[in-house]
């Protein structure tokens, strides 16, 4: 079965896909696949896929069958080990805990810097008593958002932990095993680079040598990742292969046996797994590597794609969950289009300029469809940049840190002169991404359908069977451009609009989609009000509004502008995050209402708005604008009213077959003067004002506007009580269905000119 057993890869990855999704695109598509093993493959390798098929999918239904909680919600004192390297940042502590031989994500707010310094002590596998309360993780809240829930899931994780009281006194170190050693010696390793290394040379150490990420900037993260250089900070294939030779050589260097140092290195493998972390990318590395060796000692060749093909097998079959991390599939992309074209693309280009750029196109269009389904877009300089940073880290950066290390450990005193080349190699990076993060070459496209994922990944094997085969390949990758074309032009074919009730916590976001992509409105962008911290308080990364919920929701329906940017009034939980919105997606208006003075949020608006050379229109009752069919009316304020509150801008619309009233903060005094001033207003959907407040929605408003829908957007339990319990008995008491997202998370309403249809993101 030489060479085979990439289909039995392939069967098993899908085979798992069906049980887990009931997908009928991926049935189909395994069926085909056993019809091509059927009529192309030996007999025996037909078996062997559909074996291991049904046997990973037995493995994956006994793992959800046994994947369940035996904690209760109402226990408040645990007893148990810690399972992961403690993380400070800033005021939080974050680390897994196990008790009852189940883990859970365990959470403590620091509350002085002494007790910061003095938990700065806890390490992994100590036993310790704690006080707290277990939390069911966040699912995802909006459509294409991260599901938080089934990411921990997918780890045996059922609860988060928000502890209360930790006592470092109550915390004991048992006797360790040697496995729970390695990890405890992992921690050490990250800990001492931490404590003598500075920034940003510390992080990146730990990244590089030990799988540690959390000590880089957030900011350095996000530029990485954002041209698509984040795979440069995990522990791969290219990292193990590197550390393994160089060990290789330095063993034989010493006089050690060619036999000797291959079993040493065996022994030492499965070691360096655990102390880079165990990820998904170290663990297929350490295999493959571990493969390479044994062939080259038993001296039987095993090929590339074989041992590739052995290492997806035996993961999913140890870890049928293995499939469902985004890590994994795009180290085994990557990895099985580079082995798969080395023998036969790659020798045809002779110089190391060309064979380097090669092997980045090869691995940007291997990994472009999984990028384009979970992050929704590129960045169109990823291919040249990884053709600098590749070498750059693979042959300077990591060597650097591996030789740091070691020379300080050994030598301290002479590390100083390498730690002060790395500062000025990483600022330099640093300042390279820095000038390109200007230049506009984002390429969003959107979330694609998994007929058209499925698409892009046929044409790219079509387009890399052509290369290897010298056949013309130019159709192919006009054929896979067509197809990013469609993805992208899609949303302007499509005859169907949506208005979108984006969770974002305690504050207002609606998002407006007309048919055929003609507008795109955002009423208020929500925002994260943030207190003073002290320096030791801040935290490398914290939640926006913005960044966190509403640029990715954006990107996943492919929308880089938004033509209207319809700002109600000043209040910070629904102007907070607009000011982050315009550094990252095209804003064609900054729409504010009329009033006597602009306050300080909006004032900070008009001022970014001009930087950007975005136009601002104030806007008061009558003014009208039409677009698509649809006409959107102003029906307030009138730039009299003495509130904040009332001084909302109310909009009144007509989308699909329903009218909607879109009311900001507006509140009982303003509803009466629009009712006074429009008296036949009627509305068929109700934006309640002010979040569900008492102070809102009056009897009399309700009455005359005879809704049928209201929309409530309120936080999770927050401490303002929205929405008051009189305004929902009220609204049930005239036959009005609410939606709500602090119950319902995100609300979608998908019309076209006649009819439409509500959805909410929670069941």
């Amino acid at each position: 079965m030489k060479g085979y057993y990439i289909y039995c890869a392939f069967s098993m990855m899908i085979a798992l896909y069906v049980y887990d999704n009931h997908s009928a695109v991926s049935l189909f598509l395994l069926i085909v696949l056993f019809i091509f093993q059927w009529l192309q493959c030996p007999r025996k390798v037909v078996i062997t896929s559909a074996l291991l098929s049904v046997l990973c999918v037995y493995l994956l239904a006994e793992t959800n069958k046994h994947n369940k909680t035996v904690l209760l919600a109402e226990t408040s004192s645990f007893t148990g080990e810690i399972s992961s390297v403690p993380h400070s940042d800033g005021d939080r502590l974050t680390f897994k805990f196990t008790v009852q031989n189940e883990e859970v994500m365990a959470f403590y707010k620091l509350k002085t810097l002494e007790e910061k310094q003095q938990l700065e002590k806890l390490t992994i596998h100590q036993v310790c008593q704690l006080a707290g309360q277990l939390i069911s993780p966040s699912p995802a809240r909006n459509l294409h958002a991260f599901d938080y829930q089934q990411y921990l899931y997918h780890q045996s994780i059922h609860w988060q932990l928000n502890v209360k009281r930790l006592d470092l006194v109550k915390c004991q170190l048992p006797t360790l095993t040697p496995l729970t050693y390695l990890t405890f010696i992992r921690q050490k390793g990250i800990n001492y680079i931490q404590q003598n290394m500075s920034d940003p040379g510390a992080g990146f150490m730990q990244a590089l040598i030990y799988g540690e990420r959390t000590g880089i900037e957030e900011e350095s993260i996000k530029r990485y990742q954002q041209f698509g250089l984040i795979h440069l900070l995990a522990i791969s294939g290219l990292h193990v292969g590197l550390l393994t030779a160089m060990c290789f050589y330095l063993l034989i260097r010493i006089g050690i046996t060619r036999e000797r140092a291959i079993t040493l290195l065996l022994l030492l493998l499965p070691v360096y797994m655990v102390l880079a972390g165990g990820s998904a990318s170290v663990v297929r590395a350490v295999f493959m590597s571990m493969l390479m060796l044994i062939s080259i000692k038993i001296q039987r060749k095993i090929l590339l794609v074989d041992s590739i093909s052995f290492a997806f097998i035996a993961m999913l079959l140890f870890k049928p969950y293995y499939l469902f991390d985004v890590g994994f599939q795009l180290s085994f992309a990557v990895s099985f289009a580079l082995i798969l074209s080395s023998q036969t693309i790659l020798p045809r280009f002779h110089s190391s300029f060309s064979q380097l750029m090669v092997v980045s196109a090869i691995a940007q269009v291997s990994s472009l469809p999984l990028l384009l389904y979970y992050f929704y877009g590129v960045s169109l300089l990823s291919l040249p940049l990884n053709m600098v940073f590749v070498p750059l880290f693979s042959l300077v950066i990591l060597p650097l840190c591996l030789l740091i290390l070691f020379v300080r450990i050994l030598l301290p005193g002479v590390s100083e002169l390498l730690e002060q080349i790395l500062h000025v190699l990483l600022l330099f990076c640093e300042k390279l991404l820095g000038f390109f993060e200007w230049i506009p070459a984002d390429f969003v496209t959107g979330k694609p359908h998994i007929v058209l994922f499925l698409g892009m990944y046929l044409c790219i094997y079509a387009l890399f069977v052509a290369l290897e085969e010298g056949e013309f390949f130019v159709r192919y990758m006009f054929l896979l451009v067509a197809l990013l074309a469609a993805q992208c032009m899609y949303p302007y074919l499509n005859p169907k609009g949506t208005v979108t009730m984006v969770d974002v916590g305690q504050g207002d976001c609606f998002i407006i989609e007309l048919p055929y992509r003609k507008g795109v409105y955002m009423i208020d962008t929500g925002g994260t009000v943030s207190f003073p911290k002290e320096p030791w308080q801040k935290r490398r990364s914290s939640f926006d509004v913005g960044e966190d919920v509403l640029v990715p929701f954006l990107h996943s329906k492919g929308i880089t502008r938004v033509d209207k940017m319809i700002i109600t009034h000043g209040d910070y939980d629904h102007a907070g995050a607009a000011q982050h919105l315009f550094s990252q997606v095209a804003v064609g208006e900054l729409v504010l209402g009329k009033k006597a003075e602009l306050n300080d949020v909006e004032t900070g608006l008009v001022i970014a708005a001009q930087k950007q050379s975005v136009p601002v229109q104030i806007v008061q009752q009558g003014d009208s604008w039409q677009e698509g069919g649809v006409l959107f009316q102003i029906i307030s304020p009138t730039g009299f009213e003495e509130t904040s509150n009332n001084r909302s801008i109310v909009i009144d619309a007509k989308l699909g077959n329903l009218r909607w009233l879109f009311t900001g903060d507006l509140e009982k005094e303003g509803e009466q003067r629009i009712l006074k001033d429009f008296p036949n207003l009627k509305a068929d959907v109700l934006k309640v004002g002010h979040h569900g407040s008492k102070t809102s929605t009056s009897e009399e408003f309700v009455q005359n506007l005879n809704p049928k829908v209201a929309l409530v957007s309120a936080g999770q339990k927050n401490r303002y009580g929205h929405p008051h319990q009189e305004i929902l008995e009220l609204l049930k008491s005239y036959g009005v269905y609410i939606y709500r997202t602090d119950e319902d998370g995100g609300v979608m309403y998908e019309f076209t000119k006649k009819s439409g249809t509500f959805s909410q993101q929670l069941p």
